[in-house]
């Protein structure tokens, strides 16, 4: 009877196995991925960038290209540290979760219970006149669900509305300079200052909600969200080249920031983030990260919530984030979860993939997505701004490419 278990079980785990690992990435069919990145750093569109892919757990494809430094030529080195903007939001989305889980924090809460400030909000009416625009009473209240899927009402300041542009100098300038704040609190006065998009819960929209769960996590857990995601993410991952500064020693390994000027040459940014010295723990951005740091983050996300024994969220909360929650705000094919962009539905989208493939990006062109269908990680990092998605196109069409 026992060998007929043990039997049973061996060929369970091979047909678990064979059924996970679907495809293979066969990389020689990346080729033609690494000479357009070639094109585009020859035809000086980008300075360099890093793309990795894990593929059946391991890291199947690593390339690093073209240069950190123009102007002396410095090569790109794989494992270089970038900032991530946007691709902050998935990890202090996850912090948010651990509140969750431990009964700190619902959902389904008001966020004014930690957040009064936001009791006050009312809704524009009318984004042309800007945040003085005529405005009504909100019709329901601001939920934390909300501020995850981005259907709280809140903006970005990214598009080109005249509320939006107003809302973006509140907060930054051209550059995406933050002005001299010293807490996340300051610049979440400025967000505070204009009134909502939209009535909760009834649209999708982009937005600076992020910060607000930075300062719910600040208030719940009494410990600044550095610290907080040092202690409870970052250390138990062993990511030890992600957060809000980067050391000294490790300075060098940052990827200068590039933008096309007037003439469309490629120059350095007026404006570096700076390395050191930041106070301000948000969640919209703010974040620095390697390649490997990065990747391991994902792997825990493909990984349902625990590597290499740590165990950061339950299966089940990482299942309910990889959901999605917006039905169709966004159309049949795409959907938002709790900090993850999520696609829905292959037949209805024009880029390739699996249904429940996760993804985000940050503002200087960096992307990645997990396909738990396929066993697979793709990172993409560089750092140019303004942010379009060609890259983000060229990510998924030649990966999925590659599978065979």
């Amino acid at each position: 009877m026992k060998s007929f278990i043990s039997l049973f079980l061996f060929f369970l785990a091979v047909l678990t196995q064979d059924s996970f690992a679907q495809s293979q990435l066969n990389v020689e069919k990346l080729v033609p991925f690494e000479n357009f990145i070639k094109e585009e750093i020859k035809n000086l569109n980008i300075a360099g960038a890093e793309v990795l892919i894990y593929k059946n757990k391991e890291v199947a494809w690593h390339k690093a290209l073209g240069y950190v430094n123009l102007k002396n030529q410095k090569p790109l080195k794989k494992n270089s540290i970038y900032y991530i903007q946007s691709m902050t939001k998935p990890i202090i989305s996850v912090a948010l979760m651990q509140l969750v889980e431990k009964g700190l924090v619902n959902l389904e809460d008001k966020a004014e219970k930690y957040i009064p400030e936001l009791a006050k909000l009312r809704v524009n009416i009318d984004l042309s006149e800007g945040i003085e625009g005529p405005t009504v009473d909100r019709e329901s209240d601001i939920t934390i669900k909300q501020l995850l899927t981005h259907t709280a009402g809140f903006s970005h300041g990214l598009e080109t509305t005249q509320f939006d542009q107003e809302l973006f100098k509140l907060m930054y300038n051209d550059l995406f300079n933050p002005r001299e704040y010293t807490k996340i609190e300051q610049r979440i006065d400025q967000l505070l200052k204009a009134p909502l998009i939209g009535q909760p819960g009834e649209q999708w929209k982009y937005s600076a909600s992020p910060d607000l769960l930075a300062l719910i996590i600040k208030r719940v857990s009494g410990k600044d969200v550095n610290s907080y995601l040092n202690e409870f993410i970052f250390e138990p991952l062993g990511m030890t080249e992600t957060g809000y500064n980067v050391s000294a020693s490790n300075k060098d390994r940052v990827m200068l920031v590039y933008l096309k000027n007037e003439a469309q040459e490629l120059i350095p940014s007026p404006y570096q983030v700076p390395t050191q010295g930041n106070t301000v723990y948000g969640g919209t951005h703010g974040l620095f990260s390697s390649m490997e740091d990065f990747l391991t983050f994902c792997k825990m996300v493909l990984n349902n919530g625990s590597l290499n024994g740590k165990s950061v969220l339950k299966p089940e909360t990482l299942a309910l984030m990889k959901e999605n929650h917006i039905g169709s705000m966004l159309g049949g094919a795409r959907g938002f979860g709790l900090g993850f962009g999520v696609l829905v539905d292959t037949d209805k989208d024009p880029s390739p993939g699996s249904n429940g493939q996760v993804y985000w990006g940050g503002f200087f062109k960096t992307h990645f997505f997990i396909d738990p269908a396929e066993d697979m990680i793709a990172i993409f990092m560089t750092q140019k701004f303004p942010s379009n998605e060609e890259y983000v196109i060229a990510l998924n069409r030649y990966v999925y490419s590659a599978l065979e």
